[in-house]
C-alpha cells in the first residue's frame, strides 16, 4: 500500500493501468527505453525490494532515532490524536521489516498481493457500508466511531467460518495510507469479484444462480416400489414352473432312485 503511494512509483503505476503502445508492447523481452513502460511489475518489484531507498514506516506511530535508524517508541505513542483508537490494531505491522530484506519479491507476487487487497478493501466496503445505513449514530469519515465500525468490518465473519478478510491488520491501517483516495482501489470493483462468506480460503465469489425448485417426487417412489414387488413375483413364479418342469422330465425318464428324491420334492 505504501509502493501505491510512493510517488517515484506513480508512472509505473500508470504504465500498469495504461494502454500501452505498438513500440512499448514490442519492448517486453527488451533492456530499450521503451521496457520500463512495457514492465511496470518487474519495476515495482525493483523498488520494493530496495530497502535503502524506500523505507516506509507506520504512520500511526510515533518513531525515534537509535544509531542512526529510525525505530519506533516504546511503549508505542500515537502519531496524532486522530489515530488514538487505530494504533491499538496496527502498531505491530512494520512496512520496511528489515528481517525480510534477503526475500526477493518478483513481479507476480506483486500482482498477486496488490489483488488480494482490492479484494479485501472491496469487502469491508460493502461490509462498513452496511452497517451504518440503518444506524442512527453513524458520523462523519474519519470520526473515531466511523474507524470502530471500520475496525469490526476488517473482522467480519459468518458463523463455524475464520475472518473473510485477510491481511486483517493492513486493511485496518489502510485508511491511514489512502485516506480517502479509496475510489478507484477497493471502491469500485466489478461485479462478482468479492469474497465468498462461505469459504475458508477467501476464494473469490463465483456468480449466483438461480435455482429452481424440485417439484415432490413421491409419487414416482410409490409406482417405483410396486414396479419392483411385481417384477419380483413373476421372477418367483417362473423359478418354481421351472423346477416342477424339470421334476416332471426325471420322474419320466429317470431311474428309481432318480424318481424316489423327485416325488419328495413335488409339492
Amino acid at each position: 500500500m505504501h509502493l501505491f503511494k510512493e510517488p517515484g512509483a506513480q508512472r509505473h503505476w500508470s504504465n500498469l493501468y495504461g494502454v500501452l503502445k505498438r513500440a512499448e508492447l514490442d519492448a517486453r523481452k527488451s533492456n530499450g527505453d521503451l521496457a520500463e513502460a512495457a514492465n511496470p511489475l518487474d519495476c515495482l518489484a525493483e523498488m520494493y525490494n530496495d530497502y535503502i531507498n524506500f523505507s516506509p514506516q507506520n504512520e500511526v506511530l510515533m518513531y525515534t532515532s537509535v544509531n542512526g535508524q529510525a525505530v519506533k517508541k516504546q511503549p508505542y505513542q500515537a502519531s496524532t490524536s486522530e489515530w488514538v483508537f487505530l494504533v491499538n490494531y496496527t502498531r505491530d505491522l512494520d512496512p520496511c521489516n528489515l528481517s525480510r530484506k534477503h526475500i526477493i519479491r518478483g513481479a507476480d507476487w506483486i500482482k498477486t498481493t496488490w489483488l488480494d487487497c482490492q479484494k479485501y478493501l472491496h469487502t469491508m466496503f460493502q461490509q462498513y457500508n452496511r452497517s451504518r445505513q440503518n444506524d442512527p449514530k453513524k458520523d462523519e469519515w474519519g470520526s473515531q466511531t466511523e474507524y470502530k465500525r471500520w475496525v469490526l468490518a476488517a473482522h467480519w465473519k459468518t458463523a463455524g467460518s475464520n475472518s473473510v478478510i485477510g491481511y486483517t491488520q493492513a486493511m485496518i491501517y489502510s485508511v491511514v495510507v489512502f485516506e480517502h483516495d479509496f475510489e478507484g482501489i477497493g471502491r469500485k470493483m466489478p461485479k462478482g469479484q468479492g469474497v465468498d462468506a462461505t469459504l475458508n480460503n477467501r476464494a473469490k465469489a463465483p456468480k449466483h444462480k438461480a435455482r429452481k425448485r424440485k417439484k415432490s417426487n413421491n409419487n414416482k417412489r410409490d409406482v417405483m416400489k410396486t414396479q419392483k414387488c411385481i417384477v419380483s413375483a413373476i421372477e418367483k413364479a417362473d423359478a418354481r414352473e421351472s423346477k416342477i418342469a424339470a421334476l416332471k422330465i426325471l420322474i419320466e425318464f429317470g431311474n428309481a432312485t432318480d424318481k424316489a428324491n423327485t416325488m419328495k420334492e413335488l409339492p
